[in-house]
């Protein structure tokens, strides 16, 4: 496996395994951790900024007004996508987790669709319209939506839409989003220690405590393993791994007794019948065009 695939497939692995950590503090309010989360990555980046050598880049970023408001939007939404993972995790619902980001794909498609006029085939077209199905068969079958899921997935599509405008590097763009929403992550936390909050109240001590700080690391250290290989990985092939993310999801779930409802059943067969054909109709026209590229030699 070559070097920057393989920072990918690592990326991929520990994203997946994210939910462990968020376990480790699933009796803590949600919102809470995720202030914490948000001041603590941009401590990491901040601090490995220099030994990147992406400081001057990221205070030349700093300058740019427009760039600044893209990354403020990237802050919002990927402080909205990380809330609804914690909250997920901390409620048992990890198949929510593993939902959102199977869909998560087929949303981007819209997304482009939408906000970028991308042209979509008729494959593609399919494999939307099979994995709305199933995201609607729970309302059918049980009067339920799957809200949580759905908007998890969103965001992260979003956030993947403003991240393409913008165009930077991973390292700078994780600091100037989470810098950019920093005075409400602060905010929060002082006010929940003035009422009673997890440190002040004893709920968060010893080695627990130890985890706010380190879930910066464990924010941080994927985005940089998926930035530095992405660059000499193909889409084709990043887009293949990527579900490597979601399946960890779902098999955590399972194993910390999460039940897999027959609805629920329905909704990840649709997923998966639309992402089978999502990236069946991909490789197709990779190979089609590889195909062109040859004969036109």
């Amino acid at each position: 496996m070559k070097k920057g695939t393989l920072l990918v497939f690592s990326s991929y692995v520990l994203w997946g395994l994210l939910p462990i950590f968020w376990k480790l503090l699933a009796d803590v309010d949600s919102f809470y951790i995720l202030a914490c989360r948000v001041v603590f990555s941009l401590a990491v980046s901040a601090a490995l900024l220099p030994a990147l050598r992406a400081a001057g880049r990221a205070r030349a970023a700093l300058k740019d007004r427009r760039l600044v408001g893209l990354m403020f939007c990237c802050g919002l939404l990927i402080s909205f996508n990380w809330g609804v993972l914690i909250y997920c995790v901390s409620s048992e619902r990890v198949l929510d987790v593993s939902l959102a980001y199977y869909i998560n794909p087929l949303l981007a498609i819209l997304v482009g669709f939408v906000c970028f006029k991308e042209k979509l085939s008729a494959a593609q077209w399919a494999s939307v319209l099979i994995a709305a199905a199933g995201v609607a068969a729970p309302m059918v079958m049980a009067g339920e939506f799957p809200w949580l899921a759905l908007l998890c997935g969103l965001s992260f599509a979003l956030y993947g839409a403003v991240k393409k405008v913008a165009n930077i590097p991973g390292e700078i763009s994780t600091f100037m989003e989470t810098l950019t929403v920093l005075p409400f992550a602060i905010a929060f936390i002082i006010y929940c220690e003035l009422n009673g909050g997890p440190i002040a109240s004893g709920q968060l001590a010893g080695w627990r405590l130890l985890l706010l700080p380190a879930a910066g690391a464990v924010t941080f250290l994927p985005v940089f393993l998926y930035s530095a290989g992405i660059r000499s990985t193909s889409m084709g092939l990043s887009g293949v791994l990527m579900y490597i993310n979601p399946t960890l999801q779902l098999l955590l779930g399972l194993i910390y007794g999460e039940e897999l409802s027959p609805d629920m059943l329905v909704t990840f067969i649709c997923v998966w019948t639309g992402t089978i054909i999502y990236l069946a109709s991909g490789a197709m026209q990779r190979k089609k065009a590889a195909v062109t590229a040859a004969s036109e030699e």
